[in-house]
């Protein structure tokens, strides 16, 4: 055999005396010990980073689920304005620099000293008083007590500038909303013609019919409604005007001209069933209410007032069929009195009116 296969067999069978000291008893123990170690730890890393996968999925879950919530909330009431803060938003990009004003910018006053100023920065601070006010303007959709606010607003705009166009009518139009008539009527009687508008007109009418200058108050809304001849509102104050100067006929066409506008405006048929019951118009008094009961079922005076209407045109069924309906409305001592009037005493005689009145004592006691 030669010396290189020889070589080779004695390689093959050969013994690895060096691991074969790995397998005794005390080393095998510690590599056992060592591998339960090494397990340990990944067990508890493998842990940890599945707690930490957890506690993310959780947060993002959260996340997603508040942001949900804050898409369905619908947050409708306005922010209160306030001199410091103007939303970006709501300002056109020619009027940016309103953001660059400190919250006294709009102060009126001046140091009185020689002519009142007229310049870049005085220009500034009338733009600023007019955007607050008209800020404040919108704001008075949902909350009226902010008509306050543009008042002094605008007020401060013309203290600025008092020659300045385009403030007075908007400003009388404010205090016509605060029912101060008397300076809604100095602001816009003096308006330019351009800017007397149909409503600007009716509101004129308004505070003149408050102020009991009568003439003035027919003058204005007839100028109204020749530039909107179907204008409800001017139609509505026409009448009262009327009703005011006891000129019947025209207060009756006005009333009936809003009423064709405004069918379903229950209170102003009321109040003009009201007034023609006062004026003895019973006729008209009664379709008026006829109509009325139809759309109201759940007003004992309307049907109290329409069983006087009936009656007094002599249509006996009607009115205790109006009286039967009052009464099912209403507190049995109020329709005792409704009906111990004399008025009825034409119906007292009647079986109707009779067991009427049976019924109502009983339910009183």
């Amino acid at each position: 055999m030669d010396t290189g296969r020889r070589q080779h067999l004695q390689d093959i069978y050969a013994t690895d005396h060096k691991g074969k000291d790995e397998f005794t008893p005390q080393v095998s123990n510690e590599i056992i010990e060592e591998r339960k170690r090494d397990a340990r730890r990944h067990q508890f890393t493998a842990f940890m980073l599945g707690l930490t996968v957890l506690a993310l999925a959780v947060g993002l879950v959260f996340v997603v689920i508040k942001e949900y919530l804050n898409i369905l909330q619908d947050d409708t009431a306005p922010p209160p304005i306030a001199q410091d803060y103007i939303p970006r938003h709501s300002l056109p990009s020619d009027a940016q620099w309103v953001l660059d004003l400190s919250r006294n910018y709009g102060d009126p006053q001046w140091n009185g000293e020689g002519e009142r100023p007229f310049n870049t920065l005085w220009v500034k601070k009338a733009a600023w008083n007019i955007h607050m006010a008209e800020k404040a303007l919108e704001l008075a959709k949902a909350n009226p007590d902010a008509y306050a606010q543009a008042a002094q607003y605008y007020e401060q705009a013309i203290e600025i500038l008092p020659e300045m166009e385009g403030i007075k009518v908007p400003l009388g139009m404010v205090y016509f909303q605060l029912k101060d008539y008397q300076k809604a009527l100095v602001l816009l009687e003096n308006a330019p013609e351009s800017e007397l508008t149909f409503d600007v007109l009716n509101n004129l009418g308004v505070a003149c019919l408050e102020a009991k200058a009568y003439d003035r108050a027919e003058e204005y809304l007839k100028r109204s409604l020749e530039l909107k001849p179907a204008y409800a509102d001017a139609l509505k104050n026409l009448a009262m005007l009327y009703r005011k100067q006891d000129r019947e006929e025209e207060s009756i066409r006005a009333y009936e001209q809003f009423l064709d506008q405004r069918p379903m405006d229950d209170t102003t048929r009321y109040d003009f069933a009201l007034y023609l019951t006062k004026a003895g118009n019973w006729k008209l008094a009664a379709e008026q209410l006829r109509t009325l009961s139809n759309q109201v079922t759940d007003d004992h005076y309307v049907y109290f007032l329409l069983a006087r209407a009936e009656n007094k045109l002599g249509n006996t069924d009607a009115a205790t069929q109006a009286l039967r309906r009052g009464i099912q409305l209403t507190d049995p001592k109020l329709a005792i009195a409704w009906m111990d009037d004399a008025e009825f005493d034409q119906l007292r005689n009647t079986p109707e009116f009779q067991s009427l009145m049976k019924y109502v004592q009983q339910q009183g006691l």
